[in-house]
């Protein structure tokens, strides 16, 4: 793997220089009736680093982690266990939700493409640098400091766009052909199962999927749409002791 002394000094960059870790936090209880999108660790690819199918909680049976507000385009690491990777990208129908404490969400500067951050903290040598930072055996854990201190490589923004695209475009590509895989998949089982009983199996109803949700690419179409979302529903802000204790009870 290369490591991160293989980069250009030049584009190294420490985390913090170009993202913040974000502290915003909501306690789903006080509003026991509403029902929030849940986003943990099992909400996240590994493989790809991708937020799939986030559980739809009641306030009232929230988890006591989860607590942190994301924002569209913010970045969940896991910081247990983080040399696994995983690490995504909240899409746009998730703003305003609720993560787990077990995540540090790390918002990316105006001047960042956060699909370019997310593909740099997916890095091996970024990889290396949390299995660094880890403390504990049965579950080495991170916390946001190691997360902000960590150097990634960082090119220019019209790089970063460039990136970024490729990046979310292999993704797009992916899950067209694992789409036409698993039909293909699903046609030969009921070919099989026809023979086998004499009796023509008829395909379930296709159903109808959510539109694809038109993911913007570059930092200037990244940012116009963040400066058209609505404030975050926080209770908040600034916790950071409170947080470096929950990372500590990981």
């Amino acid at each position: 793997p290369v490591g991160i002394l293989a980069f250009p000094k030049k584009i190294l960059k420490r985390v913090d220089q170009v993202a913040e870790i974000a502290k915003d936090k909501r306690d789903p209880t006080k509003q026991p009736d509403q029902t929030f999108q849940y986003l943990d660790i099992s909400s996240v690819d590994v493989m790809v680093g991708s937020v799939t199918n986030p559980q739809d909680v009641e306030g009232l049976e929230a988890p006591s982690r989860a607590r942190k507000v994301v924002r569209a385009f913010d970045l969940l690491i896991s910081t247990c266990r983080p040399t696994r990777g995983a690490i995504a990208v909240v899409p746009q129908k998730y703003h305003d939700q609720i993560a787990s404490t077990g995540f540090s969400v790390v918002r990316a500067n105006s001047d960042v493409n956060p699909f370019y951050l997310q593909f740099a903290l997916r890095l091996p040598s970024t990889l290396e640098q949390f299995r660094k930072w880890s403390t504990g055996s049965s579950y080495p854990a991170i916390l946001d400091e190691d997360v902000a201190k960590t150097m990634i490589p960082v090119p220019s923004a019209a790089e970063q766009d460039r990136i970024a695209k490729l990046v979310v475009d292999a993704l797009r590509v992916r899950a067209e052909s694992m789409k036409t895989a698993n039909g293909a998949w699903t046609e030969t089982l009921n070919a099989i199962t026809s023979r086998l009983s004499g009796v023509p199996v008829v395909p379930a109803g296709s159903t109808v999927e959510d539109a694809e949700e038109v993911v913007p690419m570059t930092i200037a179409d990244i940012q116009a749409v963040i400066e058209s979302l609505p404030l975050l529903t926080t209770d908040r802000k600034g916790q950071g002791a409170d947080d470096e204790l929950e990372a500590l009870l990981l």
